[in-house]
Formats: structure tokens, sequence, C-alpha cells
């Protein structure tokens, strides 16, 4: 079984959820610690915060992890306010394209590290996501430009995002919380991330929450993300 996997939590709540202490973060972090997963609470509150952690994360060094548990899948979990052009920190307004860009840090230089290397997206919106194409397009560039292939982006292996809750087209901030929470909860299960085992989690959490939570699996056959 995989046990457990290491969660880094970048949360950007906004003002009014700063006061009332809305904070998925806090609440995945209580739960996931019970349950045995490492986490960490990074918040951010703008832009140069996102790209600031997402490089902090990526120096990650699997050396200084015991042999039996340098293979643990590591996960990036990004929360906030978002539509389907992109995601808020503060006042600025990522859209895909620059979410690409800031993650890129994780998509070219986790070398460090041995395990699996997921991407979850917890936002209004989400589901219309365009950051599979940002990947894609980029290594198609370069498959073409062989001399750059020093600097090729290694796709996550799974890239989750939030699709609606309640039959709307955004999530709420009670389901996205407990949905998450299932997620992380039942991943833990698993003898491997593969498949059946996500889908079969994803269906529990619609079919207990009305939540939609999707999943993009990267293809090495066609060089792209399937999506459920």
């Amino acid at each position: 079984m995989i046990d457990k996997i290491r969660l880094f939590i970048i949360e950007c709540v906004d003002p009014m959820d700063l006061l009332q202490e809305r904070s998925e973060a806090k609440a995945l972090e209580k739960i996931c610690k019970a349950i045995g997963h490492e986490v960490a609470i990074l918040r951010a509150f703008c832009e140069q915060d996102l790209v600031k952690y997402l490089d902090y994360i990526s120096s990650i060094d699997g050396n200084y992890i015991a042999a039996n548990h340098a293979r643990v899948p590591l996960c990036v979990h990004i929360s906030a306010h978002g539509n389907a052009n992109g995601i808020s920190f503060g006042r600025d307004f990522i859209n895909w394209h620059r979410l690409f860009l800031a993650l890129s840090p994780i998509l070219k230089d986790m070398s460090q590290y041995n395990g699996e290397v997921l991407i979850s997206i917890s936002a209004c919106g989400a589901g219309q996501q365009k950051l599979v194409d940002e990947i894609e397009a980029e290594i198609a560039k370069y498959h073409i430009d062989s001399e750059h292939l020093n600097r090729h982006v290694e796709p996550p292996e799974y890239i989750f995002v939030t699709e609606g809750s309640q039959g709307k087209d955004v999530v709420y901030w009670d389901d996205a919380t407990v949905s998450w929470t299932v997620f992380y909860h039942q991943i833990s299960k698993l003898k491997a991330i593969n498949d059946e085992g996500i889908h079969q989690i994803l269906d529990d959490i619609e079919h207990a929450t009305k939540t939609l939570l999707r999943s993009f699996k990267w293809d090495t056959k066609t060089q792209k993300y399937v999506e459920y």
C-alpha cells in the first residue's frame, strides 16, 4: 500500500476568508496528518509568493530520505479562488499559461526526488483548466527542438482538479474541503496510484458529496493527458 504521500498545500485565502477563518489547508492538514501523510502549508498572498514556494518545493532532495521512503509520492495542492481563465492570489490573477510558468521548477527541476509527482488544483473553474494543454505543447516543442532536451518538461503523473459541486460549475468551500479530505484518505489505501484506483475514488466522491473531481493522467505513448 502507498500508506502516505508528501503533501505541500499552497493556499491563497482572500481577506474575508482570512477574517472568517475559511481555510481548506488547515482542515486538510489536520485530517491528512491523522491519516499518516506528511503535510506542510505555505500561504501565498500574491503571484510572487506562489512562484517562490514552487521553486522552494522543487529543491527537495531525496538523498536525505530513508531508502524505504524514497519513492513516496509528492503532491503539490494549490487552493485558491478562480474561474475558467485561471486562479487568484490576492490582487494577482494568474492565467493558465502563467501558472504553467510558475510550475516550471516542479516540471523541470525535480531530479533530486525519486517519487511520483502529482498536482491538485482546488478552485472554481479549475475543471476548464488549460494547464495540461500548456504541458503538452511544451513537450511537443522540445521533441522538435532536440537541442533543448536538457530542459525537457517531466509531466506530473496525474493532475487533479475540481470540476463543480451540487450540479453547478462552482465549488463550494465545504464541498471542496470534504471532497479533498476523502480523496487523500482513500489514496492512502491504494497499493499503487493507478487509473482503476483513482477512478473509483473520484466516483465515490461524486456519489457521496455531489462534488466532481477530475483527473488527468499522463500517457507516455500519445504524449498527452487522458481526462477522467
